[in-house]
């Protein structure tokens, strides 16, 4: 299966370039990534002069290109060429527009994080995936953390609460929760998975400071989690889980994202090939609402504001 990637300004088009492609030289799977294109935007070099991230992004290119991506001349001549789709731009803000494009296609469609960052836009992809019969996933890396497999949550009884913790880096095209807020939201909505209590946040209050984010859930059935999203603390991801039986912490350090980016790969080959999304994309809704919720509040000063039912 040819893969294709949409967008170059994130680091990702490298790393799952880089990994997919490993794993199908491995024979453990028939996808590959095939081609990349991008329509020129660029929303991680936020200032004209940031040479650096300039140079990020000609490296993360290149190395799409060394592990065997060639770059296509058109989006609809890669629509064309390729088998299923990853829309990879950094600013979740693109992402609706692409991943529409490619939905029409009815071809397996990954949408990296967030998903979109507007509720609306998010239900519309959704059901246009519905409509279409066109398979569309989406998920944070943290989703998938090796710290939660040593968590016996039967042990732990029906969970009532969780404190986490993650970095908060900032974009200015996405701003507040959208850029860095999905991955401690969708690491907790991944506990709650792995409880069998699932999704159902009700509503939210968030708060913005000078080095962190704080945000408070309150869930349908009663369940309340606080994460504090740091800007100023070490690049990890943590906290407590607490049951009606007992408590169990985690913590995950990022390191160079291989060991986390390997298990998102593993369910990306999986849905590209048919075998099921790791995630329904109906609770990748609802993070995103969750998170736009959260921004509403941080306008409001740390108001609650209500979560709109995800069907």
């Amino acid at each position: 299966m040819n893969i294709g990637a949409i967008g170059i300004d994130s680091g990702h088009l490298e790393a799952f370039t880089k990994l997919i492609n490993a794993r199908n030289k491995a024979g453990t799977t028939r996808c590959r990534v095939s081609h990349f294109w991008s329509d020129g935007s660029n929303d991680w070099v936020q200032t004209k002069n940031d040479k650096v991230r300039l140079e990020h992004c000609a490296k993360w290119k290149a190395g799409a290109i060394e592990h065997g991506a060639v770059e296509a001349k058109s989006l609809e001549e890669m629509l064309k060429a390729c088998d299923g789709f990853m829309v990879l731009n950094v600013s979740g803000g693109k992402h609706s527009k692409f991943a529409e494009k490619c939905l029409k296609t009815k071809k397996p469609t990954y949408v990296d994080k967030p998903l979109t960052t507007k509720f609306a836009e998010a239900k519309k992809l959704l059901a246009l995936s519905r409509k279409l019969k066109a398979p569309c996933y989406s998920a944070s890396s943290l989703r998938f953390i090796a710290a939660f497999d040593g968590i016996d949550f039967a042990k732990l009884g029906k969970v009532v609460a969780v404190d986490a913790y993650g970095p908060g880096e900032l974009l200015k095209a996405d701003p507040h929760l959208w850029h860095y807020g999905c991955h401690a939201i969708e690491m907790v909505d991944s506990i709650f998975a792995r409880s069998g209590q699932g999704a159902g946040v009700k509503k939210v209050s968030a708060v913005e400071m000078a080095d962190r984010h704080l945000l408070d859930l309150e869930y349908r059935d009663g369940r309340y989690v606080s994460i504090r999203l740091e800007r100023k603390g070490s690049w990890e991801f943590g906290g407590i889980i607490h049951g009606e039986k007992g408590a169990a912490s985690f913590r995950e350090t990022f390191g160079d994202g291989a060991s986390i980016y390997d298990r998102l790969i593993g369910g990306m080959v999986s849905f590209f090939e048919g075998k099921g999304q790791p995630v329904p994309l109906r609770d990748i809704v609802e993070t995103v609402a969750v998170m736009d919720a959260g921004n509403a509040s941080i306008k409001k000063k740390g108001a609650w504001v209500n979560v709109p039912a995800v069907k």
